[in-house]
């Protein structure tokens, strides 16, 4: 084996133990959030209503509806910590800005096959 070769094979495992540690980085991230999203707030004990937009259908929720709830205090306090927009589990989430009251919106996300 040349010292070419050994060095090229080198690089590759450089490369590949590179790789991996970036992977172990984002599973560890992906981990934490769901942790930290499990704990926070649960979005079946806050009350949803029917709504249709331009855009389709989808649940809103308001504070005059969860007066006192602390699952939607939990919800909107992430929100804002995430610049009003976020996802978890299988719904994306987003405040409207120009409500009286605050509202958070949500709708199911399709996933890509």
């Amino acid at each position: 084996m040349s010292e070419e070769e050994l060095l090229d094979m080198l690089a590759d495992f450089a490369s590949a133990v590179e790789s991996a540690a970036v992977k172990l980085k984002r599973d560890i991230y992906d981990l934490v959030q769901k942790l930290n999203d499990a704990k926070s707030w649960d979005p079946d004990k806050i009350v949803w209503t029917k709504a249709e937009s331009q855009k389709g259908m989808f649940e809103k929720a308001t504070a005059t509806a969860n007066e006192g709830n602390a699952d939607f205090n939990g919800l909107l306090a992430d929100l804002k910590a995430r610049g009003g927009k976020m996802r978890k589990g299988s719904y994306f989430y987003w405040t409207f800005e120009m409500s009286e009251t605050p509202t958070v919106g949500r709708k199911l996300v399709k996933r890509k096959a």
